[in-house]
Parts: C-alpha cells; structure tokens; sequence
C-alpha cells in the first residue's frame, strides 16, 4: 500500500498555492525515512491523498496543499493515525509529532483550528478519567448512602459541563472556525435526538461538504434514520429517498449518501433498504449490465456480515496466542462479539449493561468477546482493570489494523454481533441497550 501512496506524491500534479501547507516534524524512534501519510475524510471513511518521507532529520512537508476544509489524519505505517483539521483559511499549518503513538504526542506548532482541536481532545482524556474513577467508585456505593452518591454524580456531571462549556466558547471566540461548524452541527443534532426525521433536515445541511468531511455526518444520517421510529420496512425506502433528496445540491455527498447507505442497510437490515437502493440510484433504469466492479465487490463484501452470514473464523490474538472465534463461540448459545476502543467514550457507556447482562445470564446461554482496537497494551490493561471486565478481552495492539475489526467490516466503535454456536450472525445490536431489548426474543 506505501508503495502505492508513494506515487501519489510523484505523479499528482501540482496544486495551486491556495490550499493550505502541512508541515513539521516527526521525533519518534526510527520515523527517518519512513512515510507519513495524508488521509482524507469522509464521514467513517479515510482514503490516502499524499505522502511523504519523513527527512533524516525528522522533519516533513506535504508537497501539495489540500484546499478543502475539513478534518483528515496522518498516518505512519498505515494503523498509526491522528487526526488533524485542514482549513485554507487558518494560514500554514505546523504539527511536531513527538513520539509513538501519534495520538498521544502531538504538538501543534501552528495552526488555531488544531490547537482547538487537541485542547479539547487533551480535556476530554482528563475528563474521561475523572468519569471512569466516579463511575468506579459508584459501583461501591450502598444504595442507602445517598449523601455519597449525590456527591459522585454531581462530580460526573461537572465533568460533563466542563467539556460543553469549552466547546461553547470556542463557538462564541471563534465562530467562523471548521471547529466550530462541527461542534455547532454535532449540538444542534443533540436538540433532536427523539423527535422527527424531518426535525434533523432543518438543522443539519446533508448537501454541505464541509460537514461530509467528519464524523458528525455519519451521526447526522443514523439520527435521522433512528427518529423515523420505524414499524414497516417501507418507511426506510422513504427515509433513503428523503435522505438522497436532501444530499442531491453536491455531487460528492449525494454519492456518499448512497454508499453509507448500502453500507447501512446491508450491515444493519433491512435488506429491502439495499435493493431498493440498488434498483434505484445505483443502477441506471433499464440498464441490463452488472453493478460496477468496486460498488459491487463492497455490497458483495457486506452482505458476508449481513444478519443470517456466518461469520469469519478470526484468530484473536491473547498477548501472542491466537485463539479462533470458533472454540469461544462454541462454549455459549450466543456470543456477542464486541468491537471497542480503550479510549472510546461510548464504548465505556457501554459496559455497565454488558456487565448485568454477563452476571446475570448463565453462560451456557451468553458469552462476551471483547476485541479492542487500541495501539497501547497499557491502555488496554488499564481499561479492564478500571471498568472491572469480567469476559475474555483481546487485542493486535495495531488499533485499526485489526484483521478482526477488517473481516468483520467494522467502521466504529463501539459495535456489536451477535453469534450462535456456528458462527452464524443472529443480531446486531445498534448499542448495548438494543442488545438487552432484543436478547429475550432470541429463541
């Protein structure tokens, strides 16, 4: 794949200096010589735009300058990533990264819109700690001691205020920012969880570029489907004619619309939703010819993960011995395979309803597999230890490498399948709730 990218920085041509320049310098051990590669965002999607190698003496620059604001990463050795936002207007841009892993030692030299970035990524790890010893203490707490309790949970939501409260100013102070237009996006998305489909269009611009260019587009289009509160199949064959209505004024986010789509439906259900799609928007009326290679070659892909597949037989490494899927899933009725992160946030919302569905159910009848997507094993460890994991958890440490996370096609965390004793994907859970609303209508 390096190979390849390496191209990219020798025959692209060249663009005009209007974009934004992207330098620095890269200090951790033995990075000399190697290729620090530029991704590109769409919604969960990254896809490689330009490399360079980094300069014996650890310093780099882009050769080209990327004109389209947004948020995108850089990458060494492909699973090694951090993210970073690119916007013209914020001037040249300046990033040292210090060490390995790149998430854990950025420092930005210059550019505003990535100092407000890694300020608030930097709050968050604080804020997520003081949390995770709240909620660890909460475990602890009797029930009749509500003095205690109160006072933990008011700690819980201090911590929360502190984050909305950063990320309040820095609309205010910066209101014209990248930063901001996400921030302001992702807000206006909370205001409507739970109500309307049509409440998430009046908020949300899904013809707006900038926006495709992070996550919060993903999350803009699962509200969206999620508030239709859907009783009949046919209503998501209208919420996807909605949807490539509202994202048809760009052509770029009308084709991602279309593929998230496909990606949705096929992984999630139902399987009308994907032919309906299909039949619709990607082949032409009355065309008689095949699906293009690569649209096709993905659905087939995602239909081998779809509810009624049998599932990969991964070997899932246990600190150097690999253990197939198949002889853990073999040992419960059902398994739920568990796709998460150590520092993932809505991975750790999670666990406490794992937790009471794994003590309280008979494990003839239920397994948990952790699979961890992280890059630091001492994360890894201080995670199981922190939220008390009591199932069997496992780890590449190469984050998102995983050769599990890839079979199984996974695109966030957290994410859920569940499995029968062949393998076979019987459900999967949008989060861990939906698992124990669903599990007792499993036969």
């Amino acid at each position: 794949m390096i190979r390849s990218l390496i191209l990219i920085s020798l025959t692209s041509l060249v663009m005009p200096l209007a974009g934004q320049s992207i330098q620095g310098r890269v200090s951790a051990t033995g990075s000399a010589g190697e290729w620090l590669v530029l991704h590109a965002t769409r919604g969960s999607d990254h896809h490689p735009i330009d490399s360079v190698r980094i300069a014996h003496d650890g310093t780099y620059r882009f050769p080209h300058r990327p004109d389209a604001a947004g948020f995108y990463q850089l990458s060494i050795h492909d699973t090694d990533r951090v993210d970073i936002i690119i916007s013209p207007a914020d001037g040249d841009m300046e990033l040292d990264l210090d060490g390995l892993p790149l998430q854990r030692h950025v420092r930005v030299v210059r550019s505003a819109e990535n100092q407000r970035l890694w300020a608030y990524k930097s709050l968050s790890r604080e804020l997520q700690a003081v949390q995770a010893t709240a909620t660890k203490e909460l475990q602890h707490i009797t029930p009749t001691d509500t003095v205690r309790m109160n006072e933990v949970n008011a700690v819980v939501r201090r911590a929360e205020d502190v984050k909305n409260d950063y990320l309040e100013r820095v609309r205010q102070e910066a209101p014209t920012s990248y930063f901001a237009l996400v921030v302001g996006a992702d807000k206006a998305l909370d205001a409507v969880v739970r109500k309307g489909p049509m409440d998430v269009a009046a908020v949300f611009d899904f013809s707006d570029p900038r926006l495709l260019r992070s996550a919060v587009y993903d999350r803009a289009i699962m509200t969206f489907l999620m508030n239709i509160n859907a009783v009949s199949e046919d209503q998501f064959l209208v919420g996807s004619d909605t949807l490539m209505a509202l994202a048809a004024r760009d052509i770029e986010c009308s084709a991602y619309m279309m593929e998230h789509l496909l990606d949705l439906f096929s992984v999630y259900g139902p399987q009308r939703a994907v032919h309906h799609i299909l039949d619709r928007y990607v082949v032409p009326r009355g065309a008689t010819g095949d699906l293009p290679a690569g649209l096709r070659s993905k659905v087939e892909d995602l239909l081998k993960v779809a509810v009624g597949a049998i599932g990969y037989d991964v070997n899932l490494n246990d600190h150097g011995t690999r253990i197939p899927l198949s002889r853990l899933c073999a040992k419960a009725r059902y398994t739920v395979l568990f796709f998460y992160s150590s520092t993932c946030e809505h991975c750790h919302a999670q666990m406490p309803v794992l937790k009471e569905m794994y003590n309280s159910i008979a494990r003839t009848d239920l397994g948990i597999i952790g699979v961890a997507l992280d890059a630091d094993s001492a994360e890894f460890k201080q995670c199981i230890a922190d939220e008390g994991i009591p199932w069997p958890s496992f780890s590449e440490f190469n984050g998102w490498g995983s050769v599990a996370a890839k079979v199984y096609q996974v695109k966030a965390t957290p994410m859920l399948f569940v499995l029968d004793r062949e393998r076979r994907i019987v459900m999967k859970p949008v989060d861990a709730a939906d698992l124990a609303g669903q599990w007792k209508e499993l036969p």
